[in-house]
């Protein structure tokens, strides 16, 4: 997605899940649909989503020594670390401490029924990241949010499911909001509101509504803070030359002893990003009726950080992998844009 293209979704469309991933620069396959009534269990969802498989133990040896046929000739055990293997592929997932107790796939995700069945959510998708070594889940909220209740400012909110086996991630809990127009993550820091969170493991149910009920609670508290700093947001005008000097904090241009040391590339840098967002901010069609608002600029970033920013595929994250994530997890520039618009950095 270039900055100058619209998405332009209504809120029907999100009455199923098939349009994530479909736009430009989206998230490919990382999250399997279901739509509304398809899915409607932990189960069913992960056998839609192709995560059916477990997550099996190994103990782990140090190849000593090599044969001239390729072959090892002298291994030794490797203490107090075991690897997480998957059981469908056999690939190892991680390594961990051999205390370690990895929470299978069917148990963690048994959470999020609590929170479907109280009638306040329903699933919209699953996947996983870095070949299962993290597994997600999203349902969405239901509940209607319009920021200043105006047209086009409607809010999908989501929750984030989140589960890891390579030691690195526990059952996490998240709010993922989006600009639904234009799909714009909007996972920000508001003061006062949890953006994220741990889930507690329990075989109790009881225990499992008690904090189904908490999470729920959680996330009304946040997508009411939303909504409230969203209208205010909206409601603030901004000027040519506060856009500039908002842009200036945001993207700061380097010491010239420093961009010296590097050629000038760093002067550079910031040009490009500065001109990206500028021209999300004036040339974006899904952006036109706030330009000239705090929350305008706030969706600009927003689009460049999502959309513009370039990722980088390793070999255990894909470009879509890296591009989900950095949608459904803190993102420093978003962070800090909130923070110039709402502590009065515009106006200095």
């Amino acid at each position: 997605m270039t900055t100058t293209e619209t998405t332009t979704y209504r809120i029907e469309d999100a009455t199923s899940p098939l349009w994530f991933g479909r736009w430009p620069s989206g998230w490919g396959d990382v999250v399997h649909g279901a739509g509304r009534g398809e899915a409607c269990s932990s189960a069913a969802m992960i056998d839609a989503a192709g995560l059916a498989w477990t997550v099996e133990q190994c103990p782990l040896e140090a190849v000593l020594a090599i044969g001239e046929d390729g072959y090892p000739t002298a291994r030794a055990p490797v203490p107090r670390v075991v690897a997480n293997l998957r059981s469908d592929t056999r690939t190892v997932l991680g390594v961990v401490g051999e205390g370690y107790e990895p929470l299978q796939n069917r148990a963690a995700f048994a959470f999020c029924d609590a929170i479907t069945d109280s009638g306040e959510a329903h699933w919209l998708g699953a996947g996983e990241t870095r070949g299962g070594a993290r597994v997600h889940a999203l349902m969405r909220l239901d509940r209607e949010i319009k920021i200043g209740n105006a047209e086009g400012e409607d809010v999908l909110p989501l929750l984030c499911f989140r589960n890891g086996h390579d030691g690195g991630l526990a059952v996490t809990i998240s709010v993922a909001p989006f600009r639904l127009a234009c799909l714009n993550g909007m996972m920000l820091p508001l003061e006062g509101a949890d953006r994220t969170w741990k889930a507690r493991h329990t075989a109790n149910l009881d225990a499992r509504l008690v904090d189904a009920r908490r999470t729920l609670g959680i996330a009304w508290r946040y997508y009411d803070e939303l909504e409230e700093i969203g209208g205010r947001l909206l409601r603030e005008p901004m000027s040519a030359a506060e856009f500039e000097r908002f842009l200036s904090r945001l993207v700061p241009l380097p010491e010239p002893r420093l961009d010296r040391t590097n050629g000038g590339r760093a002067v550079q840098n910031v040009e490009r990003v500065r001109e990206a967002i500028t021209t999300a901010y004036r040339a974006t069609p899904d952006l036109a009726n706030i330009t000239g608002t705090s929350w305008g600029a706030l969706q600009a970033v927003a689009a460049y950080v999502d959309h513009v920013q370039p990722t980088r595929a390793t070999a255990g994250r894909s470009h879509y992998e890296a591009r989900f994530e950095r949608a459904t997890e803190p993102a420093a520039l978003k962070d800090r844009a909130l923070a110039l618009l709402t502590e009065g950095g515009t106006q200095s």
